[in-house]
């Protein structure tokens, strides 16, 4: 949706290298997943360095002399330390921003630390992987995925990763949580399934963009309450993606293909948008059904 946008909004029409820049920017929804797994060995790092200067006073206490590894020894940040393509990535790309970025490492720690999660799970004398493991994805999701901080810092890098977070923050969840200590894991999930996947992400692109007048006419007359111009134009992207997923995408049923939109609208347009696209998209998905247009294979069908 992001790179349809992008290209109706330049002033050259330049498919192949729009094309390029969108590829690019699932490139860099890929280095940001990993920029966040990274981010999680930064803090293991940190609470490390604590408990070093610990030992180290000059006078230490009875805490410092006696410290609680649980944190830094915790099973699930020991698998992703030892991922090989981690640390190939991280190496490749050059992804040391948690290293030059120090103080929001220190800010994020200082409140996991101040926590009740933090402190619960310290103070627990059970050291089971499905503990270790539940607590990063809590700490996770309390602490790093909603940092206003964090969010200002990195669109501060790279404009759009201000929307790719989530979907990155998904990617870091669904690894966590398909960690299994009996596993080696060296590797990480691809962004696309397969090259099929990846296929799809091209030719919807392109169907959208070559299409857009007859996927315009689709709309007009479909919204009586709102006549075309007044729809807002993400609307309208999001309106012609769907139609043009039941015109050119067989093996997609239409009820995966109104849902998907939906929730697209709720993320990026306006709060009562979801409900307008959900009713146009409805009927016209009826209408092409009536007409025959509608153009399905038996997978892509809903069932009845």
């Amino acid at each position: 949706m992001q790179g349809v946008f992008a290209f109706q909004s330049a002033e050259e029409d330049n498919i192949p290298k729009n094309e390029k820049l969108l590829f690019l920017s699932f490139d860099n929804i890929y280095k940001l997943y990993v920029l966040m797994l990274l981010l999680l060995l930064a803090l293991k790092e940190k609470a490390k360095e604590e408990i070093e200067v610990g030992l180290n006073k000059n006078f230490p206490t009875e805490e410092d002399l006696n410290p609680n590894y649980k944190f830094v020894n915790n099973k699930v940040l020991q698998l992703l330390e030892n991922n090989k393509f981690i640390q190939e990535f991280k190496k490749k790309y050059k992804l040391d921003k948690w290293e030059v970025n120090k103080e929001l490492v220190d800010l994020i720690w200082k409140k996991i630390k101040e926590s009740k999660l933090y402190k619960d799970y310290m103070a627990s004398k059970s050291h089971s992987f499905s503990e270790d493991k539940e607590f990063i994805l809590e700490l996770y999701k309390n602490f790093i995925a909603p940092e206003v901080k964090l969010h200002e810092t990195l669109e501060a890098d790279e404009s759009h990763w201000a929307d790719d977070i989530a979907i990155a923050n998904t990617l870091v969840m669904k690894t966590i949580s398909s960690l299994k200590e009996d596993e080696s894991f060296q590797g990480l999930p691809p962004l696309f399934k397969d090259e099929q996947d990846r296929e799809f992400a091209k030719e919807l692109f392109r169907k959208v963009i070559l299409n857009d007048e007859k996927l315009t006419n689709h709309i007009k007359g479909k919204t009586p309450n709102w006549d075309y111009d007044r729809i807002s134009n993400i609307d309208k992207l999001i309106l012609k993606m769907g139609i043009g997923e039941f015109l050119y995408f067989p093996s997609i049923p239409p009820s995966v293909t109104i849902n998907e939109y939906v929730e697209l609208a709720k993320e990026f347009s306006t709060p009562k948008s979801n409900i307008f696209i959900n009713g146009v998209l409805n009927n016209i998905y009826k209408e092409l059904e009536q007409k025959g247009e509608l153009n399905k294979n038996i997978r892509g069908r809903n069932k009845k």
